[in-house]
């Protein structure tokens, strides 16, 4: 899905059912706020993620919580995803279900793969969703499957 249907689709739901949207969110995201996250974790952050953090900024997103660039924020990434956790299963987390498993990119010579892959900490395994970022947030986030 391209960043505008994405937008366009976010705000009708928005329109729909704006308690979605009600709870707390960190700031938007800048180019150097998501630079010093890559430095920190050595990797690359997939396009779809970079323009979400800049345009949402991260934090309660309907039923998911999105992990932001906001140093100064309540759902900042670098307090939440474990850099030496990361390393080892070359995945990095950036949407809870607040239940032990997450949504994010597996990590391949320190660039974020495009493709949204599920970490089940039941298995402790990781399983590609076969879906871009935006489709899953829309899936999961504001259960929307139509």
């Amino acid at each position: 899905m391209d960043k505008q249907n994405f937008h366009v689709k976010v705000k009708e739901i928005a329109a729909k059912n704006p308690r979605l949207f009600a709870l707390e969110s960190d700031n938007r995201a800048d180019d150097e706020m998501i630079k010093d996250v890559e430095r920190y974790y050595d990797i690359i952050l997939p396009d779809f993620y970079r323009d979400f953090v800049c345009h949402y900024g991260g934090g309660y997103f309907g039923c998911v919580i999105v992990y932001s660039c906001d140093g100064k924020g309540l759902f900042y990434i670098r307090d939440n995803a474990i850099k030496k956790w990361i390393s080892e299963k070359l995945f990095l987390p950036v949407v809870d279900f607040e239940t032990g498993d997450f949504l994010g990119f597996e990590i391949k010579e320190g660039v974020c793969q495009d493709i949204v892959s599920l970490y089940s900490h039941e298995e402790e395994d990781v399983y590609e969703l076969g879906m871009d970022f935006y489709e899953a947030l829309l899936k999961y986030g504001l259960q929307d499957n139509g």
